[in-house]
């Protein structure tokens, strides 16, 4: 009994909670025309095993494999109304075509027309709208007929049924249709049979039918709902009365019994197993338009929209609701709070509310414009700090206690719950509570920095920290009148913030988290803190947050939402993260303002940019997801790429080496991400970094055996499994095994050419030089013997000249000597007296200076030494003819002693001779007087 009543306490809850919070919609991913590349009109949606989504589409078949739309023409260019997914089959119908698309190795679609089957032609203008199966059936329904292929024999069955508006409605066992006219029919044996004519069938289209809670439901298009039970109907009433006239096209039962109804104009409207309404969505609320002409739910609930204009896929199963302040009314969310059954946020514009239990918009709390910082409890009273100063909300109302300067937050004091410490933009103040009112009691002397974050260490000791200049620690009085110790702490990198957890203080900052030590001064890097939130490659940005009601811890990167909690059991910190889009915190992040608080059960609300979220961390899934390599290409020389076969171990000409492979993960959830990695082993054995583009380029690869390894990171979590692709670049034509008997035979040819022609060469050369070096030999040789010649000819010449110098010298000698004696013996002969001893020396003495000796002396000497005469006078014209006389003996290398006789003077005048001719020469000191004369 007791489980009964808590079941049934939580499911009004439930219903509490999906009534009250109806404006936040599941993620929603819209896909135009643009993105796809096709006509706007999408009719019909199937999935296949893969989990492809396939499209019916005004232009053809659209295929979407989680990253690209591929668009597959229908066979005679016209709309594709009718698409379903039956095992590797994707079977379509369209205006006078019927017949289905298989793929082939290359990875695309190839279509196989049904026609040929057909004994019968079709009707004229016949027009294919719908698509189901039953066993080995495959029914195709047009305006005219159901067509029956049996896909065993390969055999079609044709029934004759009219209808104004094609449906089919399969049951499983039963598969209806309705008849113009005629009421609902079944299908049996290849045959319709009358049902109802009901006038409900008679006089309403019928948009659904389904198996709901053992009874089945018919949902007709001005939307109303009826209960069907052995052939008799009963009307079910439903939320939708109160809607107004509706006009509904198409229906889907979703698998948790709740319904889905595209409308015209109205977008969808979600209803659950009890008929209530759950959400309304159209084109303002974020749809792409407002008319759903086809609905599917695929493999994990997410809902697909075939609309007039696009499509739009509805992540129903997401564990995040999204509000997005459209009109800009809200702005910037700060901080949000539950109190009495109200939500409240506080923004850059305001403070606002909404009763938990209303579908409306947001109310403005009067008083409050201006710029909301924190969102507090405290004492069963909501504070909201504010640029203003610290407001009191009460009854949906708010009132100013603080109006000194702005607020950043408000802390209660332990131990004297009538006081309470705010945070100021210059320093710290006191509320006190007095006649059950919230006054200002004082500001804080002795400090005057900006509070943004700090924590009570006790009754009487605060840490505040300033983001740019660092921690201080203060102790205050008894009466929190003033600062009577201050110390402060280095700060350790930017955005810095300080919390408490328990009873441990931690600083935060882009470089990790720290223990705060008080007493010392110091900080000490905390392993447990930062290794979860500071994580290399996962690091948060902006700050920490200690969500107030289960003081859970929260903080945000590029990828994930980390929180840790304190395990129930042993109270051990567990972490966990969820993945989030990069556009979460490029687009909707308020880094360095990141605020969560608790709403129930397991839901959080995150304020963003735009509005907020709802995070439900029940709902998060673990599911598992697998990639497919879907193409391959080649670059073909001048031709472009084109594709090949998707078969392993392909074999690819050396010319064909730059590759594109293309893959994907059929995942749709707008909150998961999908990244990429590989390994080319035979390239390199590492994996890659990851990466979102879902293709990779090989530009001219080496050859070689290669072994492409991809594998997908969705969220967090790796793919079940790796694609793989092998293949083998071929060795270039000029490496092939007979360019290689080529070039080794060609080589030792070569060699055979070069070594005789080398040969040749070098013996020519040999010859030649042989016959060079003979005759330059032979001709040295006459060089030398005419060298010798004329140097025995400059000897010869020299002994001849210096023969004649001698012969010269020696007859002036014996001249000077015969004529001297000539003239005694005459002068004695002829002398009749007596000749005293005077006598004869005066004779004598005349005939040594004699200068016809000298002249005959001079005659015989430029005969023997040519030229000599002629080069002194000219080198030194001042010379007398004594000194030219001087200078001839002296060129025949002639003593003193020798000189002195030729003189008729003595040793003692030829030196003084000498010594007058050196100057008259005008020689150096060191130069000889001698080797000067010889060198002339």
């Amino acid at each position: 009994m007791n489980h009964k009543k808590y079941f049934l306490i939580f499911y009004c809850q439930i219903i509490l909670v999906l009534s009250a919070f109806s404006q936040e919609l599941p993620p929603i991913s819209n896909y135009g025309i643009s993105d796809y590349q096709a006509g706007n009109q999408n009719w019909s949606i199937a999935q296949s095993e893969n989990n492809y989504i396939y499209i019916g589409n005004n232009q053809g078949l659209l295929e979407f494999d989680g990253a690209r739309w591929t668009l597959y023409p229908s066979p005679n260019g016209t709309i594709v109304r009718a698409v379903q997914v039956i095992g590797d089959r994707i079977y379509t119908g369209c205006y006078m075509e019927l017949g289905y698309w298989s793929r082939n190795n290359l990875g695309l679609l190839e279509y196989n027309s049904l026609l040929d089957q057909l004994k019968e032609p079709l009707v004229e203008d016949e027009h294919f709208w719908n698509i189901t199966s039953h066993d080995e059936w495959v029914l195709f329904q047009s305006t005219n007929r159901i067509y029956l292929y049996d896909t065993i024999n390969e055999s079609f069955k044709i029934i004759d049924f009219d209808v104004q508006r094609t449906k089919i409605f399969n049951l499983g066992s039963e598969i209806f249709v309705q008849k113009n006219t005629g009421g609902l029919y079944l299908i049996q044996n290849g045959k319709t049979v009358l049902e109802s004519e009901d006038p409900v069938f008679l006089d309403n289209f019928v948009v659904g039918i389904y198996d709901h809670a053992g009874r089945k439901v018919i949902i007709t298009e001005d939307g109303k709902f009826y209960f069907y039970d052995q052939g008799r109907l009963s009307p079910w009433e439903v939320d939708l009365d109160e809607e107004g006239a509706l006009y509904i096209y198409s229906s889907l039962r979703l698998n948790d019994g709740s319904f889905i109804l595209g409308t015209i104009s109205n977008g969808y409207i979600h209803l659950d197993k009890s008929g209530k309404i759950v959400q309304k969505v159209d084109q303002e609320r974020g749809l792409l338009n407002n008319t759903v002409l086809s609905l599917f739910q695929d493999a994990e609930d997410n809902l697909w929209l075939g609309l007039d204009n696009g499509i739009s896929n509805i992540n129903l199963e997401s564990a995040f609701r999204v509000y997005t302040d459209t009109k800009g009314k809200l702005g910037v969310v700060y901080a949000s709070m539950v109190f009495e059954d109200i939500l409240y946020l506080g923004t850059n514009q305001g403070l606002f509310f909404k009763p938990m239990n209303s579908t409306g918009e947001f109310n403005f709390v009067q008083g409050t414009k201006g710029q909301v910082w924190n969102l507090k409890v405290i004492d069963n009273t909501l504070f909201c700090t504010h640029t203003q100063g610290t407001f009191v909300v009460k009854d949906k109302k708010a009132t100013l206690v603080y109006n000194k300067t702005g607020t950043w937050e408000v802390e209660s004091i332990k131990g004297n719950d009538r006081l309470l410490i705010q945070g100021n933009y210059n320093g710290l103040s006191i509320l006190e509570k007095t006649d059950g009112k919230w006054k200002f009691r004082n500001k804080i002397q002795g400090f005057e920095n900006s509070s943004r974050s700090m924590v009570l260490t006790n009754d009487s000791e605060v840490t505040v920290n300033h983001e740019y200049k660092g921690l201080f620690h203060l102790v205050l009085d008894e009466t929190y009148e003033k600062v009577i110790n201050s110390t402060f702490i280095d700060p350790k990198g930017y955005d810095s913030s300080v919390l408490k957890y328990d009873d441990k203080i931690i600083y935060t900052s882009n470089e990790g988290a720290f223990d705060v030590n008080t007493q010392k001064a110091e900080l000490s890097v905390d392993s447990l803190w930062t290794n979860a939130f500071y994580a290399k490659g996962d690091a948060i940005k902006g700050r920490l947050v200690v969500e107030a009601t289960n003081k859970n811890a929260w903080g945000f990167s590029e990828r994930n939402i980390i929180f840790m909690s304190s395990d129930n059991f042993d109270g051990t910190p567990r972490v966990q993260r969820v993945a989030i889009p990069s556009f979460f915190r490029k687009n909707q992040g308020i880094t360095g303002y990141e605020n969560i608080s608790y709403l129930y059960g397991s839901t959080y609300l995150i304020g963003t940019s735009n509005g907020y979220v709802l995070l439900d961390l029940n709902k998060l899934r673990d599911a598992d997801y697998s990639i497919k390599i879907n193409a391959i290409s080649k670059e073909m020389p001048h031709k472009g790429d084109e594709l090949i076969s998707l078969t392993d171990n392909l074999s690819l000409p050396f010319n064909q080496n730059t590759l594109k492979f293309s893959f994907s993960v059929p995942e749709f959830d707008k909150y998961k991400e999908v990244d990429f990695q590989y390994q080319l082993k035979g390239e390199f054995d590492t994996w890659s970094d990851w990466f979102k583009e879902p293709f990779l380029n090989f530009n001219k690869l080496p050859y070689g055996s290669y072994i492409l390894v991809v594998r997908a990171r969705i969220g967090n979590k790796i793919s079940s499994n790796v694609a793989s692709y092998a293949f083998v670049i071929q060795k270039p034509w000029y490496l092939s095994a007979s360019a290689i008997v080529f070039y080794t035979i060609g080589f030792f040819t070569l060699m055979g050419v070069i070594h005789t022609s080398y040969r040749r060469h070098y013996r020519k050369q040999r010859n030649r030089l042989i016959e060079e070096n003979k005759r330059a030999i032979e001709h040295s040789q006459l060089e030398s013997e005419q060298e010798i010649m004329r140097l025995k000819n400059e000897q010869l010449k020299f002994d001849i000249e210096s023969k004649n110098r001698e012969l010269a010298t020696t007859a002036m000698s014996l001249i000077n000597k015969n004529e001297l004696l000539s003239s005694i013996k005459n002068d004695l002969i002829q002398t009749e007296r007596d000749i005293s001893k005077e006598e004869v020396v005066k004779i004598i003495d005349r005939g040594l200076s004699d200068n016809k000796d000298w002249e005959f002396f001079k005659e015989a000497f430029n005969n023997a030494d040519k030229n000599f005469m002629d080069k002194i006078k000219k080198l030194h014209p001042d010379l007398t003819a004594n000194d030219l006389k001087f200078c001839s003996y002296l060129r025949l290398n002639l003593t003193s002693k020798e000189i002195a006789p030729l003189l008729n003077i003595s040793i003692r005048s030829v030196e003084i001779k000498r010594y007058r001719l050196r100057k008259k020469l005008n020689l150096l000191h060191e130069m000889n007087l001698v080797d000067y004369i010889l060198s002339i």
